[in-house]
């Protein structure tokens, strides 16, 4: 799935006083893009509720849980960067969140190839701070067919 991102998915350079802000902003990009088909906010802060979608390196990786299958329109993604971080949860603080909807089970392979990527230290410390989408873009697909 990291082959389809494109600069309209990318959000750099984001602030959010907390992690439901940052929820909010995703539900808002889910919407809007047709993803999928009524407000999914609830469905957001209820899979936190169930276990963090933090990663580590600072990367969190929301998504709605099997129970909110019923309003997925489409297969998406969007990335949300904040260069100051989020606090995520008691020891975590975030700098990137990926968002996914997905209608079956495809975020299992962008985890698989998000984990690839933000495993490595430097590159998740580098995207969380770059400016240009193009950058961004180079950086993460260079590292993913690496």
């Amino acid at each position: 799935m990291i082959e389809i991102i494109t600069e309209e998915n990318l959000h750099l350079g984001c602030y959010a006083n907390n992690k439901e802000q940052v929820l909010s902003m995703l539900n808002e990009a889910f919407q809007s893009k047709g993803y999928v088909n009524q407000d999914c906010l609830v469905f957001l802060i209820e899979r936190e509720k169930q276990v963090s979608t933090f990663l580590g390196n600072g990367i969190t990786l929301p998504h709605l849980p099997m129970l909110a299958k019923q309003i997925i329109v489409k297969t998406g993604i969007e990335i949300f960067q904040f260069p100051d971080g989020v606090i995520w949860d008691r020891k975590n603080i975030m700098f990137i969140a990926i968002g996914v909807i997905a209608k079956e089970k495809e975020h299992i392979d962008l985890l698989k190839e998000i984990v690839t990527i933000f495993s490595d230290e430097i590159i998740s410390n580098v995207l969380s701070i770059l400016t240009s989408k193009q950058d961004f873009l180079r950086i993460l697909k260079q590292n993913y067919h690496s």
